[in-house]
């Protein structure tokens, strides 16, 4: 009989958050689960933001490959077979407990259960009880599939601080992020109570890493003021403006559609002016240069390949998993569903980019790769920065999307962890010899993505207003 499968996404969750001495939260049980099972500390992400990562994960693809742009969101490209239907066509129960913010995206379509949450819901706020609920539900069935996705962290941590979270007894950590993690790791005891570990493999992961989890309180005190700033009011004429032009027949969609653009484009450079004097405020902090730069990034939201954004925790606990062991190499997370599907023996029948990365939990060998990385800006955050880039253990490398020579960027990851000295203009030869790396990855250099407009405008405005408070967009 094949083992349950758990699989575990907690929005944001850094790897460097989990173990070592950056981590201040108090996490038993997420102890638990790394000493019963394999944690992975150089797992790389191939995006910085939700949808573009998880179209990844599922389909073994790069962002890409897998990921258009819908009415300028991202979404995963419709009809595309994806590991959780070589899961269903083994006789997987497949099921999602995931956030209303994904609702308008194609990754609800691959499971054959979905249940929405409020975006701004946390664990205390019901969800862990629905996780705990369906998990007994399944109890006497075999087997199944179980994706949760939780937004505990995400953000500035702050949005989730209801009357249900203000119960909490164990708050401990630096910051709001590490007070958050903390409140997280009761409910993963949870969790873990109603499992039964001799029969279900729990992958505990993210879909990417995050800025705030290093903001000190003064930190985040400016990033809420940036999120203030960036707040609109549309006003009675754009109100009555919509009204009429809402109203008009379908025919009339091209001007209504220019129109909106003009709207938007006037609104977008109206919260520039807003933000841009915030810059001048970031000194006045006296930040560290590792400090500066995400502070630059709460004010301008450049996407970028910088490690706080890509390096998510995982850790695979349970079911013939070798227990308390920490794996040092590289890998990715496209490869975390070839590695499941080879455990639990299925052969997948998709092309993928992923790899099983089996053999490193019984000490085997095991080639460390470049790992592509994408900054997956939409057109408007494009206007501040849209790179892609490649990591090696050694080295990471990201530049200008469209034009290899614009926005260079080359770091030194041994000597440099933190990624605050560029040294691309002294090293000429690194740098063609990992472009050359990123061109074997996608010989067409062609990384751009798709454009669709599947998405009604009244379906579009939804994902975008539930998105826009969560941080993922500003436009």
């Amino acid at each position: 009989m094949k083992p349950n499968l758990l699989f575990l996404v907690i929005d944001s969750l850094r790897q460097d958050k989990c173990t070592g001495k950056q981590k201040s939260s108090v996490t038993p049980n997420l102890d638990k689960f790394i000493q019963n099972g394999t944690f992975f500390n150089q797992t790389i992400s191939p995006a910085s933001i939700t949808v573009p990562s998880l179209s990844s994960i599922f389909t073994g693809l790069y962002p890409y490959e897998c990921t258009i742009l819908d009415n300028d969101l991202f979404n995963m490209i419709p009809n595309t077979r994806t590991f959780i239907h070589d899961l269903s066509d083994s006789g997987y129960i497949t099921s999602a407990i995931i956030p209303e913010a994904l609702s308008h995206t194609n990754i609800v379509k691959i499971f054959s259960d979905v249940e929405f949450f409020n975006s701004f819901s946390t664990l205390y706020d019901g969800i862990g009880e629905r996780i705990v609920n369906k998990i007994k539900a399944y109890s006497q069935k075999m087997p199944w599939f179980l994706y949760a996705h939780l937004e505990d962290l995400h953000g500035n941590a702050m949005f989730n601080l209801t009357d249900n979270t203000k119960q909490i007894t164990n708050f401990s950590g630096k910051n709001q992020y590490e007070k958050m993690l903390s409140a997280v790791d009761a409910w993963l005891g949870k969790i873990l109570e109603n499992l039964n570990c001799n029969n279900t493999i729990t992958i505990i992961t993210s879909d990417h890493g995050s800025t705030s989890a290093d903001f000190t309180n003064e930190m985040l005190a400016f990033n809420l003021k940036n999120d203030e700033l960036r707040q609109s009011n549309p006003g009675i004429i754009y109100k009555l403006g919509h009204g009429i032009f809402t109203s008009l027949p379908e025919l009339l969609s091209p001007i209504r559609k220019r129109a909106a653009n003009i709207y938007t484009k006037d609104k977008n450079e109206k919260i520039k002016k807003r933000l841009v004097p915030r810059l001048d405020e970031i000194d006045k902090l006296n930040p560290t240069l590792y400090q500066r730069r995400l502070l630059k990034k709460s004010v301008t939201y450049p996407n970028d390949c910088y490690d706080e954004n890509f390096r998510p925790a995982l850790i695979f606990s349970g079911h013939k998993i070798p227990k308390n062991k920490i794996v040092n190499t590289q890998i990715s997370s496209i490869d975390i569903f070839p590695t499941i599907l080879e455990i639990i023996g299925i052969i997948p029948k998709i092309t993928t980019c992923g790899r099983s990365f089996t053999p490193l939990f019984f000490n085997k060998s095991f080639e460390e790769i470049a790992v592509l990385l994408d900054s997956a800006s939409n057109t408007t955050e494009s206007e501040y920065s849209d790179v892609i880039g490649i990591r090696t253990p050694k080295f990471k490398y990201f530049r200008n999307r469209k034009n290899p020579k614009n926005d260079l960027y080359l770091y030194d990851l041994e000597h440099d962890p933190l990624e605050l000295s560029n040294i691309s203009e002294q090293n000429p030869d690194i740098i063609e010899k990992l472009e050359h790396e990123l061109l074997q990855i996608n010989p067409t250099g062609n990384f751009e993505f798709k454009k669709t407009h599947e998405l009604s405008d009244d379906e579009t405005e939804k994902a975008k207003k539930i998105l826009r408070k969560l941080g993922y967009i500003n436009d």
